[in-house]
């Protein structure tokens, strides 16, 4: 990278964050904030959430409570060896028994050490979770030195329950998800998310339904595994839909290509935060046509960026999806402004933004990015 900034020595930080597999949206971000920090010389080590079993132990992997056990207590020795020798830890943490078996404990080690804590919350159910969980989790999220979010979603939520909450926008691979001018947009959809029910896979299955009435040859890939897929394979071969293809998990540096040769991106989910597939499909330069979950709304604006419909409604997902595909102008312009709202998610723009929430304002002096341009 060409854009290194100048920045105190003293900086040693401590990515606290499930890793791949699974390629999930929290592990992926860790792995990518990881590479840039090594990339602009910033010392920084990670303490994996979901450790691989010791050799010699693989076999308590196939018992679910077993691994649960065996990974915590991993987990918790290697937050012990590492916290010491850090000066900021960053831990990316989400909702239920993630927050009390991961976050608390790294929240109370820093806390105990007077270590800089940063706590990057993300899960698209904190309302839920700090309604039902006020009582304990409000008290010990306040022991953190910052509160950071990925959407103003999750920093309104945050607001609701009285607790301060910064945006620090995830990073986007601009560079690995390369721009491609579609001049017309054939019937050929994309769906990157985990087949779990929250994602609602099966709604996106019903529009493409719709959408084989009119297109026969119409095609749908589906990226992601997860305890959906064989009910969602069934639900295919069940309505006889053509052209649907289960990729499986995919790595994440094979996205690229399967972004290319796609023209539309669908989302149908029912609970979200910030879907990174999202960023990743307006680099691509695949129009967008998605439910408004969650913090989806924040991310895209109807008609401007991409295609909103309503949670569960299929009907108005094929609508979207079809007039895209009748009317390329509206595709093209769509793919052009997605691209330029995800410029602000490259890593020369979130750099600066993260150096401060780690307390080294004095690096800014280098690069500094409106912020009009950043949460725009």
């Amino acid at each position: 990278m060409n854009h290194r900034l100048s920045r105190p020595p003293e900086i040693r930080v401590c990515v606290v964050a499930p890793l791949p597999p699974p390629n999930g949206g929290m592990s992926l971000q860790a792995a990518r904030l990881l590479r840039c920090l090594a990339e602009e010389g910033v010392t920084a080590e990670v303490v994996a959430t979901n450790p691989l079993p010791p050799r010699g132990l693989a076999w308590a992997a196939r018992a679910s409570f077993l691994r649960t056990l065996l990974r915590e207590l991993q987990y918790i020795a290697s937050l012990i060896r590492k916290t010491p020798r850090c000066s900021v830890l960053h831990h990316f943490s989400a909702s239920d028994f993630y927050f009390f078996a991961h976050s608390v404990p790294a929240l109370l080690l820093a806390f105990c050490l007077r270590k800089r804590f940063i706590l990057n919350y993300r899960g698209g159910n904190a309302r839920a979770f700090l309604k039902q969980w006020a009582w304990c989790a409000i008290p010990l999220l306040r022991l953190a030195d910052r509160v950071v979010v990925p959407s103003e979603f999750l920093r309104s939520v945050f607001t609701e329950f009285g607790l301060e909450a910064s945006l620090l926008p995830n990073i986007a691979a601009t560079e690995t998800f390369a721009w491609k001018e579609r001049h017309c947009f054939h019937p050929r959809f994309l769906i990157a998310r985990n087949l779990e029910p929250m994602y609602n896979v099966e709604c996106a299955l019903r529009a493409f339904r719709r959408i084989q009435v009119r297109y026969p040859d119409a095609q749908l890939g589906i990226a992601g595994d997860g305890s959906e897929k064989l009910r969602l394979a069934a639900l295919a071969s069940d309505w006889n839909l053509r052209g649907v293809t289960f990729h499986g998990s995919v790595a994440h540096h094979n996205l690229p290509s399967l972004y290319a040769s796609h023209d539309i991106f669908m989302n149908s989910s029912n609970v979200d935060n910030f879907p990174g597939a999202i960023v990743e499909a307006a680099c691509s330069g695949l129009p967008i046509v998605t439910t408004r979950a969650g913090g989806i709304p924040w991310m895209i604006q109807d008609r401007e960026n991409g295609m909103l419909a309503d949670l569960g409604d299929d009907a108005a997902l094929a609508a979207a999806a079809v007039e895209i595909v009748s009317d390329p102008s509206l595709g093209r312009d769509l793919a052009r402004r997605a691209r330029s709202w995800a410029e602000q998610f490259s890593w020369k723009n979130v750099f600066p933004l993260l150096l401060a929430t780690y307390g080294s304002d004095s690096a800014l002096g280098t690069v500094r990015v409106p912020e009009h341009e950043v949460l725009t």
